[in-house]
């Protein structure tokens, strides 16, 4: 999967989202990601919403939307992880274009997810920045 086009065909406006989790892993060479999960602003989720293209799910007490690519994240503020959306797009690592979250704030945020693959994920982290 070419991350980075399937992104590009979104035509998501450049401020209003952040690519997280195994995309941003992806696409700096660390490990192949399944989907691609985006962190986007109230204003184009609920945009996206009525729509109607997307279909809707709740996880964590708020409304996610997917297709078999993505999984659209309304918003990343949430107990054990406190960076909000826009703060991660204004700190996002821009590769081709592509806002993408920076490797921090991905270890922050897989530590507050505190899953077993997230706890690997963040362990490949580490690993990539020290040989950088």
């Amino acid at each position: 999967m070419n991350i980075i086009q399937k992104i590009k065909e979104l035509n998501f406006p450049l401020d209003q989202y952040v690519v997280v989790g195994s995309g941003t892993m992806d696409v700096l060479g660390i490990r192949p990601a399944s989907d691609i999960d985006i962190a986007v602003t109230k204003e184009l989720h609920q945009k996206l919403r009525e729509g109607g293209e997307w279909k809707e799910y709740e996880k964590y007490n708020k409304i996610f939307l997917v297709d078999d690519t993505f999984e659209i994240i309304p918003e990343l503020f949430w107990e054990g992880y406190y960076t909000t959306t826009k703060e991660a797009i204004s700190s996002a690592l821009v590769i081709e274009g592509i806002p993408f979250m920076n490797l921090d704030e991905l270890i922050k945020f897989k530590t507050a997810m505190g899953r077993e693959k997230d706890r690997i994920d963040i362990e490949m982290i580490k690993k990539y920045q020290e040989n950088l």
